[in-house]
């Protein structure tokens, strides 16, 4: 799912992931925030604060939901986004 601010210049992206058995991590969703098409950083979430962010992002900061494709991502177990209570 894409959403972006109402300037265009800052965007936020949320994915399912996955392992590389094809296997959905269900409880985890990859953030990604782009300012002016430069990625800033990568967090992995839990699949209630992706709905709370997406809520706030839309209600409170007025944020257009641009796209609402989520192809799931391939994240590795030894990724250190996993570090951070991944998985």
């Amino acid at each position: 799912m894409e959403l972006t601010s109402r300037d265009g210049n800052m965007v936020v992206d949320f994915y399912p992931v996955k392992d590389w058995n094809e296997n959905t991590i269900n409880n985890r969703i990859l953030k990604v925030l782009s300012f002016r098409g430069d990625m800033q950083k990568k967090m992995l979430i839990t699949r209630d604060e992706f709905y709370y962010q997406v809520r706030e992002y839309v209600k409170d900061c007025k944020y257009n939901v641009t796209s609402e494709y989520m192809p799931a991502q391939f994240i590795s177990n030894r990724s250190p986004l996993l570090s951070n209570g991944g998985n």
